[in-house]
């Protein structure tokens, strides 16, 4: 590989490293550290149009964007979406040019890049699931305040601010979003959907459901809010006892999905003479595909398997 080559793809890189860092720094500059008030210390309330005020999308490309956009936003973290896609973008220029530039191997620096680039949204994808799992188990205890706020003679709106106030953790931030949302003449109806948007739970659906028919109707919230928390306690023991049953399932199937690439990344850099015939050959080039649309396929297989719904 020559200079010039090399010095463009430097040149690409840092810029692109350049931009994202700027892009993040002035997202993470919109965080209120002050601590003062009574939301201090937590990201403002940012009337920025994102995918929770969208319509779910029809076209596969738009729905893959939303995704994407839910992926970003709902991990707790204060990245937009185009900031963390630049983030990913340079991880995967960073990993596939250096590459690249070790081995001279076109081939090789496109599958670092794409490693690189799916690593990040692992990640990305490792606190979303971290974070909802708190908020679900957070959920019946916040459950059970709201219960208790209402049976001692507390509105509905006040019982949302008091939620907000005396509890920490991801769901608080949501129920003190909501509070500050209801202070800006919102309706309950209103509050809640926007709510349900921002969380894919099913059992905060049902709450935020709950919420919105006593308004409308009324009805003996507490005593229904303490039979939902019950209820959603058992569903928080049934998916521990299912993980528990399935833990050596699911680690065989993580085990048999990372062995194959690895092995294949680590010849393809330590001997690629090994494995030249599968990028050179046009048969060669047929097994590979086949190769990895098998693995994509055994993937979604096992998921689908290992999956419950309850």
């Amino acid at each position: 590989m020559n200079s010039s080559s090399v010095a463009l793809l430097c040149f690409v890189a840092v810029t692109v490293a350049v931009l994202a860092v700027y892009l993040i720094v002035r997202d993470l500059s919109g965080v209120n550290k002050s601590g003062s008030g009574r939301f201090g210390g937590r990201p403002r309330l940012r009337r920025i149009p994102n995918v929770f005020d969208q319509e779910p999308a029809r076209s596969l490309l738009g729905k893959i964007d939303q995704s994407f956009d839910r992926l970003i936003l709902e991990n707790g973290s204060e990245f937009t979406p185009f900031s963390a896609f630049l983030m990913i973008v340079a991880c995967g220029l960073a990993i596939g040019g250096t590459i690249f530039v070790y081995t001279d191997l076109p081939l090789a620096g496109i599958a670092g890049m794409c490693a690189g680039m799916v690593a990040v949204l692992i990640v990305l994808h490792h606190r979303r699931k971290k974070r909802m799992q708190r908020i679900q188990e957070e959920l019946p205890e916040m459950i059970d305040l709201l219960a208790r706020s209402t049976h001692a003679g507390a509105s509905l709106e006040q019982a949302i601010a008091i939620v907000g106030e005396e509890t920490r953790g991801p769901l608080s931030y949501e129920f003190r979003r909501c509070a500050r949302q209801l202070d800006m003449n919102m309706s309950i109806p209103a509050v809640m959907k926007s709510l349900s948007s921002r969380i894919q739970l099913i059992d905060l659906k049902i709450l935020t459901s709950t919420l919105m028919l006593y308004r409308k109707t009324g009805g003996n919230l507490p005593a229904n809010l303490e039979r939902m928390a019950d209820v959603i306690r058992d569903r928080i023991n049934y998916r521990r006892q299912m993980r528990a049953s399935t833990g050596a399932g699911r680690a065989s199937a993580v085990l048999m999905t990372v062995v194959a690439p690895v092995a294949f990344v680590v010849l393809l850099v330590a001997f690629p003479e090994h494995v030249s015939n599968l990028y050179t050959d046009p048969i060669g080039n047929i097994l590979l595909m086949i190769a990895f649309v098998l693995e994509v396929v055994g993937i979604f297989w096992v998921s689908a398997l290992l999956r419950t719904d309850y």
